[in-house]
């Protein structure tokens, strides 16, 4: 993939048994983007701190980008984080939300967006996802979506 100029993403979601073995630092080596929220990011680099977490993922892995729930996002490139708030929505069901989430980052990343760019619109389909029961709902509500996403879309 990458001779091809392929880029490569990873949310590893949770594991249950929280094992979070070598084999998965091993493959991070290869991962241009990865999406862990704030406990996935403790659990894999067996820290308290999700910062903490991010400054030692950031030393082989190229953009990482930390979900935080109602504390909104940050992205790291190197050294560099850029950062973006949550949306305030009225949330039915959090079910999806990340995936969501990565899911909107990712349509802009391909796009060649800014990080800025990618992490609002990762909110922004993050918390539209939260809006409707099950993971997809809103997205398939294409009245609600089309709304939810004019009213909170980044302007310029």
């Amino acid at each position: 993939m990458k001779s091809a100029g392929l880029t490569t993403s990873l949310d590893t979601n949770d594991d249950p048994e929280d094992r979070w073995g070598d084999d998965l630092v091993e493959v991070l080596r290869y991962v241009d983007v990865l999406l862990p929220n704030e406990r996935e990011i403790m659990r894999i680099t067996r820290t308290d701190d999700p910062m903490v977490g991010l400054a030692k993922l950031s030393e082989f892995v190229p953009i990482i980008v930390l979900k935080l729930g109602p504390q909104g996002a940050v992205a790291r490139r190197g050294k560099e984080d850029t950062t973006a708030p949550s949306l305030r929505v009225e949330p039915l069901d959090p079910v999806g939300a990340g995936d969501s989430f990565d899911a909107g980052f990712l349509h802009q990343y391909v796009r060649g967006a800014g990080l800025a760019t990618c992490l609002r619109y990762g909110n922004l389909a993050g918390a539209c996802s939260t809006t409707r029961p099950g993971g997809t709902e809103a997205f398939r509500d294409r009245p609600h979506f089309q709304k939810s996403f004019s009213e909170h879309a980044p302007k310029g």
